[in-house]
């Protein structure tokens, strides 16, 4: 899929102020020359490395979320969890930038365990309703010195730092637009992911792809199949997780449910038409109309 900079929207990367804690790297990891975190190309090889590869293929990352109802005052009220499966296909273009096509599902699970849930019976509503599994996909990105091109939102870079031996790389999306369901309302969406990685691995020019620790955090409006109607709040997912090996390499538990609720991600070359959860749902309405 080529990425038009006409049909994509421009988010600044925040290039300039990137932070290199250099007295809290151990004076092993100081031998030869560092990173530059205040290169912007530095800066874009290490982004791409730690979310995806530097080469060409697939970069396949698992997430566990755990996902509560906020309902703007009081505790949050655990709701369920999310096996969360990312599918990214990358490739180097001239020019210094890199080319990414996304494929993301998740389906639910009880709280906190493995067991999958076919229907949820709201804790706040008592009502119980049919799970939307959720899909996204194909989303096609661009990571370039000057920023990030994405459709839909947009991660802004935040400061790389450096911790001990470690590389943090930490991004945010906090925007609106017009709700895709409700066109008269505005959808909010306020997305905060935190990767870390070995610097020995950032520093080596031989790592295509870093290992990573994936850590998400993001609060967003109810979903429209969890009945929740006009009531203030949303829901906050508080997610872990990294990259694996291969779709084969996650556990066997986590295959099963994907085979049964979610497969397209386990065949994206048949994953032609953009697939999202809130059209998802409509089309369903439609169907049961």
């Amino acid at each position: 899929m080529k990425i038009s900079r006409r049909t994509v929207l421009l988010e600044a990367a925040s290039l300039s102020g990137a932070g290199f804690i250099a007295s809290l790297v151990p004076p092993t990891a100081n031998a030869g020359s560092p990173p530059d975190f205040t290169d912007p190309l530095t800066i874009l090889r290490t982004h791409v490395k730690m979310v995806g590869s530097l080469g060409t293929g697939p970069v396949v990352s698992f997430m566990r979320l755990n996902i509560y109802a906020d309902l703007g005052e009081g505790n949050f009220i655990p709701f369920f969890t999310m096996n969360n499966i990312l599918v990214d296909y990358w490739e180097p273009k001239e020019n210094n930038q890199h080319e990414m096509r996304k494929y993301e599902v998740g389906f639910y699970t009880q709280y906190d365990n493995q067991e999958p849930l076919e229907e949820f019976t709201n804790p706040i509503t008592g009502k119980t309703t049919g799970i939307h599994h959720f899909r996204l996909g194909p989303v096609p990105r661009l990571y370039t010195t000057e920023g990030v091109f994405a459709m839909g939102y947009t991660p802004k870079l935040l400061p790389i730092e450096v911790i001990g031996d470690r590389v943090f790389l930490a991004t945010q999306s906090i925007e609106s637009r017009p709700d895709m369901i409700n066109p008269n309302r505005m959808a909010y969406t306020n997305s905060f992911l935190t990767m870390s990685a070995p610097l020995a691995d950032i520093a080596n020019p031989d790592v295509l792809s870093a290992p990573v620790h994936l850590q998400l955090q993001n609060k967003n409006k109810w979903a429209p199949w969890m009945g929740m109607g006009d009531r203030s709040g949303g829901t906050v997912a508080r997610g872990f997780g990294g990259k694996v090996g291969s779709l084969d390499a996650l556990p066997e538990v986590v295959k099963a449910g994907a085979r049964r609720f979610v497969p397209e991600i386990l065949d994206t070359v048949k994953w032609k038409e953009f697939v999202f959860e809130d059209t998802e749902y409509l089309k369903t309405l439609e169907k049961e109309r």
